[in-house]
């Protein structure tokens, strides 16, 4: 459970800019599950709706399938980012413990 505190911070820490040096090359979204070079990587584990400073949020947690994800963890959040961006989504992985 700690670790996912520590991507959810990674998250707020990181500006758009700061994602741009990540690739999303090989990741695709099926349904409601995300796939890493044609192998499952993380499944949508929660959808959230919110009220957080006057605005209205959509949260969706990503739950990793395998530790070996782990370092993809934030190429995840970009690519489900992109892919949600219509509605601003905040996107969140929960890790593997190793």
């Amino acid at each position: 459970m700690e670790m996912k505190y520590i991507i959810i911070a990674t998250i707020i820490l990181c500006s758009c800019s700061t994602l741009k040096k990540y690739s999303t090359d090989g990741i695709t979204y099926e349904g409601t599950s995300i796939y890493y070079n044609g192998d499952l990587a993380a499944t949508l584990g929660a959808v959230e709706l919110a009220y957080d400073n006057k605005k209205i949020v959509h949260e969706a947690t990503f739950i990793l399938t395998s530790e070996k994800y782990n370092d993809i963890a934030i190429n995840i959040i970009k690519f489900a980012s992109m892919y949600h961006r219509d509605k601003k989504w905040e996107i969140e992985v929960e890790l593997k413990s190793k």
